[in-house]
């Protein structure tokens, strides 16, 4: 694995609405998690990838758990599970919240030569399952649901009192992803954080500008990368602002990741 090295402080700033400084802080402390990123970096070599397709802001994320304190964080997307691992460490320094994980596994069915090769992948390696490279510690406070997140998403809005922090990272295509973002907007309270991914350089996608716009909220986007955000305002509009317009589905093809690559023999 390579680590984050241009961690966006205003972008957390903007999303948590706390000062730079603090934000700075917060991912100066996720930076410092070398434990953590030195096993994350074994469990990869081991699991026989070189490079691994994964969320390129851990560090951000480890610094909105820090700074939003959330109770509960909604997770779509886990594969090996390095995003998770940095969400759940944040949580265990915080002593406080509970990760709600969704994934609908992907496995890696190619031949073990190409298995070994360079090319980038979020399938799973045979015979690892979902969040395999999370340390054992950290799952006391995990919740992961295997499943379509069209099934899981639902029963988590029902569920759940509240969400506090959203990361959507998974490729989706408008219709089901403005189903999604609806199943969870009533749980978003003010000042609850919705991210969503869309590879690197990837636009905006439109359910996710509509949902900012029903909750009066400004999309902020990662410097760098396809990553947009909004902190939830007091104002919840109906939930039909949320629903995708009729006509022709549309996939955001922006998952493409910078794949993380492991170093060592």
């Amino acid at each position: 694995m390579q680590p984050e090295l241009d961690p966006d402080s205003r972008w957390v700033s903007a999303l948590a609405g706390v000062p730079e400084a603090r934000a700075r802080a917060a991912i100066e402390e996720a930076s410092g998690e070398t434990r953590l990123f030195r096993h994350l970096e074994r469990m990869h070599r081991l699991g026989g990838r070189s490079s691994y397709i994964e969320i390129d802001a851990p560090l951000e994320l480890y610094a909105l758990v820090r700074l939003l304190r959330p109770r509960h964080v909604v997770e779509v997307g886990v594969s090996s599970g390095v995003s998770s691992a940095y969400l759940l460490q944040a949580m265990h320094r915080e002593r406080h919240g509970t990760l709600h994980s969704v994934d609908l596994p992907k496995v890696d069915r190619r031949p073990a030569a190409r298995r070994a090769s360079r090319s980038a992948s979020w399938s799973l390696p045979t015979g690892h399952s979902s969040g395999w490279a999370v340390p054992f510690p950290l799952r006391r406070r995990w919740d992961l649901r295997l499943g379509d997140k069209a099934e899981v998403l639902p029963l988590l809005g029902e569920d759940l009192p509240s969400v506090q922090l959203f990361v959507y990272d998974v490729p989706h295509g408008e219709r089901q992803a403005a189903l999604d973002f609806a199943a969870l907007d009533p749980r978003m309270a003010p000042g609850a954080v919705a991210i969503a991914d869309h590879g690197p350089g990837g636009g905006l996608c439109a359910p996710l500008r509509r949902w900012a716009v029903s909750r009066s909220a400004p999309p902020l986007g990662r410097t760098g990368l396809g990553l947009y955000g909004f902190r939830c305002a007091r104002v919840r509009r109906p939930a039909a602002a949320l629903r995708p317009p009729a006509g022709r589905e549309r996939l955001d093809r922006g998952r493409a990741r910078r794949p993380v690559e492991a170093t060592g023999p």
